[in-house]
């Protein structure tokens, strides 16, 4: 009788186990919990097979209970192997984030990442008064007005990331401007005190282009920035240091978050306020060498009001050849004042770069709380070159020194702390909720002054001696992503609409109202 029991038992037993096999796919944790249930079984049949009977001696070994072990230790290991493959294919998997940063895909163990990011920026631009278009009237002063209109400045969706934890790269194309790739290069970043970008970039010269451009605290930049170049293709080692007892962080090949920043470039060479459009081909074999230092000086110092204070000097060299000279404007309105284009009439053709051109760009801000202050200088120093009515190639050569400089203020009404890269709400705009976002108020001067010699060649009725602009701005941060800007600028010119050499006068000045609503992810 016993012994038909512990077959019926073995039976069952063998039905579970058979049970389990053809059930593989399911749930490990299941499958483990009946792995323990049929060990358990298993070890309460041992127990009863091996008490002792009056009948017979039992038996030292049972063929079907060593087939059961045997099947057990094979799920055993099945499931053991389930887990490391399960374990393995969770190391690997990405991880995919989205939120106001934009959207990221990274791989585990987070030495690989693609994020997707883009800017709108649509503009509105209002003229009022006696603004310039060129024309002049029979006292060579008078102007109609400049073309009020919406823009589209900005339209612009972009990758960046890394792989290998090291190897960066940037890919923005611009569907809303001419130079529709701004900017495409990649970052060798193993050392953070020796890296190595290159392709198209900004080049690190003006500190106001080098805010972002989403972050900007006016529409438009203002002077200095139209005499550096803007983006250009070219190879810089760039590095950072941190303050002593800290570790650098990576900030790109400009950086503006550790205590010593430098770089050191070899570019093509695009002139001032130049950037070539797409992958246009370098016309001649000058390069432009540009070097920029910058610090924190007192970065982790413990003083709260200074720790925001960054200084730094820039400057470049280079020996362009025949090269066009960019017509420089105002800073939100964009009207030109400085006329390369048009000559006095012993000069036939344009004024071209040709020699020797440095630039020297001492710049600093300063954020506390609050409060910010940001102000930079520029001498951009060129060699020129004219043809004269009449003759075929160019031969009349100077120099040209033209300056300019710009200081701006910014406070942050609602309490939020200021920063070169822009303004995060503390509360995001919800009014159902209170909540109104962020609100900042702008004040800048900007004067931008044209080398008396360079009146030698132009026109004085198409360029002015120097401008002069002050513009307000209101900034109303909807939340870290939208923001709606308001600025008024007002713009004074010495000379532009001159009849002749000897009678210079005044053109009218510009004043504009220009609105912006952007969304930057």
């Amino acid at each position: 009788m016993t012994h038909v029991k512990r077959r019926l038992l073995v039976g069952a037993i063998g039905a579970a186990l058979f049970g389990v096999a053809d059930a593989q796919a399911a749930d490990a944790q299941a499958l483990e919990q009946r792995i323990r249930e049929l060990e358990a079984r298993l070890e309460r049949f041992e127990k009863a097979a091996a008490a002792p009977t009056a009948v017979a001696p039992v038996a030292q070994s049972n063929p079907e209970v060593e087939k059961l072990n045997r099947k057990i230790n094979t799920l055993e290991r099945k499931l053991e192997v389930d887990k490391e493959v399960a374990a393995t294919a969770a190391s690997r998997a990405p991880k995919v984030e989205g939120g106001s940063d934009g959207f990221r895909i990274s791989s585990a163990d987070g030495k690989h990442q693609v994020r997707i990011r883009g800017a709108v920026q649509t503009d509105a631009r209002f003229f009022t008064g006696g603004s310039w278009t060129g024309a002049t009237a029979s006292n060579g002063i008078s102007g109609g007005a400049e073309t009020d209109k919406f823009e589209l400045k900005q339209a612009r969706i972009w990758l960046e990331g890394k792989f290998w934890d090291s190897l960066y790269f940037k890919i923005m194309p611009d569907f809303a401007a001419t130079n529709i790739l701004p900017d495409a290069y990649l970052d060798y970043a193993y050392l953070p005190y020796a890296s190595l970008s290159v392709g198209k970039q900004k080049t690190p010269l003006s500190l106001e282009r080098l805010q972002g451009d989403s972050d900007g605290t006016f529409l438009e930049r203002a002077f200095p920035t139209y005499l550096a170049s803007n983006r250009d293709v070219g190879v810089m080692l760039h590095g950072s240091f941190a303050a002593p007892g800290y570790k650098a962080d990576y900030a790109g090949p400009v950086d503006f978050r550790n205590f010593v920043s430098y770089q050191l470039g070899v570019f093509n060479g695009s002139g001032d306020d130049g950037s070539i459009d797409k992958n246009s081909p370098d016309t001649d074999d000058d390069k432009e060498f540009i070097g920029r230092l910058w610090v924190h000086p007192f970065q982790h110092g413990g003083n709260r009001w200074l720790e925001g204070l960054g200084l730094g000097v820039a400057g470049t060299w280079e020996r362009p050849s025949l090269q066009a000279l960019k017509n420089q404007g105002t800073p939100i309105g964009r009207s030109t004042f400085l006329n390369y284009n048009s000559l006095r009439s012993a000069y036939t053709g344009t004024l071209q770069a040709d020699g020797v051109h440095y630039r020297v760009y001492p710049q600093a801000y300063w954020y506390a709380g609050p409060f910010g202050i940001m102000g930079e200088y520029v001498l951009s120093a060129q060699e020129v070159i004219a043809t004269r009515t009449g003759q075929s190639i160019p031969g009349v050569r100077n120099q040209l020194n033209n300056t300019a400089w710009q200081v701006q203020l910014s406070y942050v009404l609602t309490g939020e702390d200021n920063t070169f890269q822009s303004v995060k709400p503390i509360r995001p705009f919800n009014p159902l909720e209170g909540s109104w976002g962020a609100l900042q108020v702008a004040a800048r001067w900007s004067e931008f002054n044209v080398d008396t010699t360079a009146f030698n060649y132009l026109n004085p009725a198409k360029s002015a001696k120097h401008a002069t602009a002050w513009a307000v701005g209101f900034n109303w941060f909807l939340n870290q992503n939208a923001r709606i800007m308001a600025d008024y600028e007002q713009t004074y010119f010495d000379g532009g609409a001159g009849l002749s050499a000897a009678a210079f006068a005044n053109r009218p000045s510009e004043n504009v109202f220009a609105t912006r609503f952007q969304l930057a992810f």
